[in-house]
């Protein structure tokens, strides 16, 4: 497998972790599996045969080596948690509505007293 072809194959893996862990939807999940995808392909636009199956080694057929999977890091770095994110936007309009009724309850003070 060259260069090229494992740095595809790191990235979807990553790409199925952050799918698997819900930090990409399925939209997003496919539309960058697809650009990943595209990287495969020569300058005609044909994908290469046996892109993504594994390279032979010259020795016995055990000895195929296996790149370790990207870390939980990686992904992290590269997809955001959309239930983290989430979650802060609930928290700010929680606080915002809180302010805006304080900010009321002063007004209706002000105007009462």
């Amino acid at each position: 497998m060259n260069e090229q072809e494992q740095r595809i194959n790191q990235g979807l893996r990553a790409l199925d972790e952050a799918h698997r862990l819900g930090r990409l939807g399925r939209e997003d999940y496919r539309a960058r599996r697809r650009a990943l995808l595209e990287g495969l392909n020569d300058s005609n636009g044909v994908t290469a045969r046996n892109a993504i199956a594994p390279a032979a080694t010259g020795g016995r057929p055990h000895e195929v080596r296996r790149q370790a999977p990207p870390g939980p890091d990686m992904a992290g770095t590269l997809f955001p948690d959309r239930r983290r994110r989430m979650v802060q936007t609930w928290l700010l309009a929680v606080a915002g509505l809180a302010l805006a009724l304080l900010l009321i309850y002063g007004v209706m003070q002000l105007a009462g007293g």
